[in-house]
Parts: structure tokens; sequence; C-alpha cells
């Protein structure tokens, strides 16, 4: 539930300021972000991270038999391409929603998913851990931490995205990107 709050709120606008989205329809808005989408990015965040721990679960049982090393970097490769993958499908079936909009459809499913995958990029390993060892339990607090700081290492490399590669599109009605640099975080300005 952290997670996907701290994705609506804060992380939607590099979606309107890196990516040139935008939701059109008419609702009641927090930080210009509709309402309706913060009930629906939980259920969706929470679908994705399921399916994340079982295959990972099933991808290291698959692997318990190589050394160390090498199950890292499958791991890393499956959470990367994973990511990736959930990331375009979810900008490929929000295409059709008619009061989503996107500057450029084809940037946005090729690089904009690149984009996208970075929430999951840090948060399936992030979420693999809960509960994952049976004789170390986690209560609220720890979970909390946990996602918090998820959320701050998402925000930090999609600020790093916004300040040295920018927009993957010029954005109608926005400033130029160098003046941009100047106004700090994108929910702020």
């Amino acid at each position: 539930m952290i997670f996907s709050y701290v994705g609506n709120y804060f992380w939607t606008h590099y979606f309107f300021t890196v990516l040139g989205a935008s939701y059109t329809f008419p609702s009641w808005r927090m930080n210009n972000v509709p309402h309706t989408t913060f009930l629906l990015a939980h259920a969706c965040f929470l679908f994705y991270h399921i399916t994340s721990n079982i295959t990972l679960r099933r991808l290291r049982h698959a692997i318990s038999e190589l050394p160390s090393f090498i199950q890292f970097v499958v791991q890393a490769f499956w959470i990367f391409a994973l990511s990736y993958f959930i990331a375009f499908l979810e900008t490929f079936a929000i295409a059709n929603f008619p009061y989503y909009d996107f500057v450029d459809r084809a940037a946005m499913y090729k690089v904009g998913s690149l984009f996208y995958a970075i929430y999951f990029f840090v948060s399936f390993p992030m979420f693999i851990r809960l509960d994952e060892k049976p004789n170390d339990p986690w209560n609220l607090s720890r979970t909390s931490i946990d996602a918090l700081g998820a959320a701050m290492l998402v925000t930090i490399m999609l600020d790093l995205w916004r300040l040295f590669l920018g927009p993957i599109v010029e954005i109608p009605k926005s400033i130029p990107y160098k003046e941009c640099l100047s106004y700090g975080l994108p929910w702020m300005s």
C-alpha cells in the first residue's frame, strides 16, 4: 500500500514531465492524480508483485545447484526482463483507455516501459523478502521502512533519469528541458 501510494502521488508526475503522459478524465484529484488511480494501482501492483514472487521462487529452485554468482546474475536478468515485460504490458493495455493519453505511443512502449520498469527493478527484490524466511517474521514497522526505502531508491533513479536523460518526447505546453532542470522535483514545481 505504501509503495503504490508513493508511486501514484509522486512518480505519476514523472510520467507527465518525462514521458508525456496525461490523464484526461474528470475526477477528484490529489496532487493532480485522479483518486481512482490510487486504488487501481494498489490492485495492479499487488498482482505484479505476487507474480514476481511466484516466478522468482520457481527460478531460485531451478538454479539452486549453480554457483551463487551465477544464481545472482540469472535472478538479476530475470528481474530486469520481468520488470520490462510487466511495464510494457501495462503500457500496452492502458493505451486503449480513452482518458489516458501519450504524446508519442511508440516511444512510450519502448522507452517509457523501461522508465516504468525502474519501479519493479527495485520493488520485486524487496517484496520477495517479506516473510520469506519462516524464522524471520516481518512486522508492520519493518515492512513500512523497507517499502519507504525502496520508494526512495526509485525516486532517486527516476529523478536521475529526468536530470541526465530528460524527457523521451517533446512535451507540448511545457517549459524547455534546460529550464526544467532548474525547477527541482516535478511534484514541487
